[in-house]
This record gives C-alpha cells, sequence and structure tokens, in this order.
C-alpha cells in the first residue's frame, strides 16, 4: 500500500482497536473455523494471515497446522495477537509487522495464504494478490473473504461512500466480478466460491468507525434514504426503531498452479 494509507491504517485501527476487535463478526469462532475448513488445513501446515488485524484468524489456524504467521501493519494489532496467542497457549502462532503489498518473505513459502475482510482497504489489489500468489508454495491455496460490492456502479458507490464516512481507510468494496478479473490475472485456479452476508446493527456498526456524532448521524441519513429500492445495496431496513443492514461476501478458496 501507499504510505499514505499504511498511515491511515495504523491510526484508525490503532484509534478504534478495541471496537472493532469486540465486534461479533470479527471474533465469533464458527465463521472463523469455518475458513479454515475451507482451506483444508492439515497438521503441519505452514500457513500466513496477511493483513491479520487482532489475530483471530491466525490463532484459528494455528489450532489446526504446524505453524501460523499473521502479517499486519498496525503494531497495536499485533501486541495484541501476540498477548492472545500466549492466553491461549498457542506457541505455534507468531505476528509480525508487514505490508500486504511487499510482503517479507521468500517466494514458496507458504501452504495456506489467508487474507480476510482486507481487501477494501488496499488501493492496489491487484499488487496484493500478486504477493499473496508470490509467497504460496506451487500447488499451494489461498484463501480471500471479504465484503462484496454492487456490479451497479452508481449503487456502489452509494455503499462506499457510506463506508468511508464510518472509515475513512475503506477504499472500495469490490464486485464479484472485480474479483473474478483479479484471480485471473494473477493465473490462480478458483476451486470454490462460498457467498454469504453479514448482519448489522447501523448504531454498533458506526461505533466500530468511531466518526463524530454530525457524521454518525449523516451515516444514518444515508442508510435511512437507501431503503426505497436498496439504492446502496445493503438492504437496510429498519426493525424495532432501529436500522439494520447486511454487506454481502464472499470467500474464494483458490490454488496456485504447479
Amino acid at each position: 500500500m501507499a504510505d499514505s494509507q499504511l498511515d491511515r491504517v495504523r491510526a484508525q485501527f490503532t484509534r478504534q482497536a478495541e471496537a472493532y476487535a469486540g465486534m461479533a463478526q470479527t471474533h465469533d469462532p464458527r465463521p472463523l473455523d469455518g475458513l479454515v475448513s475451507l482451506a483444508g488445513t492439515q497438521p503441519g501446515e505452514h500457513v500466513l494471515d496477511v493483513a491479520c488485524g487482532p489475530g483471530f484468524l491466525t490463532l484459528a489456524f494455528a489450532r489446526r497446522c504446524g505453524e501460523a504467521v499473521g502479517v499486519d501493519a498496525t503494531e497495536h494489532w499485533l501486541g495484541r495477537a501476540r498477548d492472545e496467542a500466549e492466553r491461549r497457549r498457542l506457541a505455534n502462532a507468531r505476528f509480525e509487522a508487514g505490508d500486504a503489498s511487499r510482503l517479507r518473505f521468500d517466494d514458496a513459502s507458504f501452504d495456506v495464504v489467508a487474507c480476510r475482510a482486507a481487501f477494501h482497504h488496499f488501493p492496489s489489489p491487484e499488487r496484493v494478490v500478486a504477493e499473496l500468489r508470490r509467497v504460496a508454495k506451487p500447488g499451494g491455496r489461498l484463501l480471500i473473504a471479504d465484503m462484496l460490492g454492487a456490479e451497479d456502479a452508481a449503487t456502489a458507490e452509494r455503499h462506499d461512500a457510506i463506508e468511508r464516512l464510518c472509515d475513512p481507510t475503506h477504499v472500495r468494496a469490490l464486485p464479484a466480478s472485480s474479483f473474478e478479473r483479479l484471480f485471473a490475472g494473477a493465473r490462480l485456479d478458483v476451486l470454490r466460491t462460498i457467498p454469504g452476508t453479514l448482519a448489522y446493527d447501523a448504531e454498533e456498526w458506526i461505533a466500530h468507525g468511531g466518526p463524530d456524532a454530525a457524521t454518525a448521524r449523516e451515516i444514518l441519513r444515508r442508510l435511512e434514504a437507501s431503503i426505497d429500492g436498496d439504492s446502496a445495496g445493503l438492504a437496510v431496513e429498519r426493525a424495532a426503531g432501529r436500522l439494520r443492514f447486511r454487506h454481502r461476501t464472499a470467500a474464494y478458496l483458490l490454488r496456485r498452479p504447479v
């Protein structure tokens, strides 16, 4: 990533670390274990988790593999993840500082390379995919999971504008067609695609980004305005006096050809 974006990411996730780590979608063990299973993780394998954040996915891998390495640009996350690994007595998990677009690992180092809930932060996702492919062994698997953007450009821009108000480090939610082009361009075989959704209470979601009160009100206004015709592609609804919405998601299992 460009240094300016890395600085924004570090500042945002240092400031909002506890709010983000406390979201159920971040630490719920069921989807984490599902991703580990989807990757076909085996004992003895070496796994890399890129943009690992608080390390919950890295630690889920560590319970099933030989060694799990988490990489993130935010030092606060790394300290938190190391403390959690020690608390869980997972000596085969380690955490390092790094940039997803310039990984400090040799070619063909890992059996599994994962990246969860991060591609919407990358200004150059094609560069990140190339790095993930580079450090995967021939025949190794890549696991990429994130929210999806709309295929319609106007709908996608309304969605992205809401995301940026909440979290200024958001760049773009890639639509499925963009992910498919990325994978084809990197010469990766798509083994499985698992679609899904993540549901949020709007006010709880806003708290993870930590915008000021005026910006929070504007986010709620835009979400409310998008209900008619689902103009932001977020399936917003009002229930029991509160706004709720959903992210469409996808988890991709890929393979670097031999």
